[in-house]
Formats: structure tokens, sequence, C-alpha cells
């Protein structure tokens, strides 16, 4: 399962990147180390346009922000491309705000629901190289 990792605030997915890898995904970022999106970087390509390795599921991290912020703007890209997105909280005891315009659009999900989902997901999957 490849999942296409975002975040609201820089630094907020860290701690879902390992744990995603070891519940069997491939993980990408919608930004670069230095936090420019991917598709707008020099010689970069978005993930979601990826002809043969598009991401299965894109997973936000996010609080309980009321709007978007700049760094979520693969979210949008997701739903128009038809990807599943999931809302995920940096925060256990939080729960992540579903963005006005986006309802019935994505799920929320805490990280422990996101992992077993992502766990049950590849083990129905063929084994790949580099997963």
């Amino acid at each position: 399962m490849h999942v296409l990792l975002t975040e609201s605030s820089f630094g907020d997915s860290g701690f879902l990147l390992q744990p995603l890898r070891d519940a069997g995904c491939l993980v990408s970022r919608c930004h670069s180390r230095a936090g420019l999106c991917r598709a707008l970087a020099v010689g970069g390509r978005c993930p979601l346009d990826e002809p043969f390795a598009q991401p299965d599921l894109v997973v936000d991290v996010r609080g309980q922000e009321p709007e978007l912020t700049a760094r979520e703007y693969g979210v949008v890209c997701a739903v128009r491309d038809h990807v599943p997105v999931a809302l995920v909280s940096p925060d256990p005891d939080v729960r992540a705000e579903i963005p006005a315009g986006l309802e019935n659009r994505v799920t929320v999900i805490d990280a422990d629901g996101l992992l077993a989902t992502c766990r049950a997901a590849t083990r129905h999957l063929p084994a790949q190289p580099g997963r």
C-alpha cells in the first residue's frame, strides 16, 4: 500500500513515518525536506502524478485548525484525483477537524486505527520490492 503523507504544520507527520513503513506501507511525502511542494520543486514531481506508483491513500496529519494550511494542499489534489484521504491528529487525545468543504470527502481516524488498517491492507497485497 502506497501512502502519501502531508501535514498542517511542518514536522507534525514525523511520528507516523516509521510506523507506516513498519506496517508494510511505501510512504511518500507531499513536501521536500525543505518544506516545498514536490511538484513545485525544480525537476520535482508530485507522487499523485506517477502513473504506475500513485498513492492508494493520502494521510493528512492535522489538529483542530478550521481551515487547510498551505502545507495541506495535497488533500485538495487527492480529492480532485479521487484518492481517499484520512485525517489524523498529531495528539491522540484530540480528534482532527474536518475543514469546510471536505465533509463527506475525507475520513477522520486515529493513528492506531490508521496503522491497523494499513497492516490489514498490506497483508492482502502481493509482495513488492521496496515495501
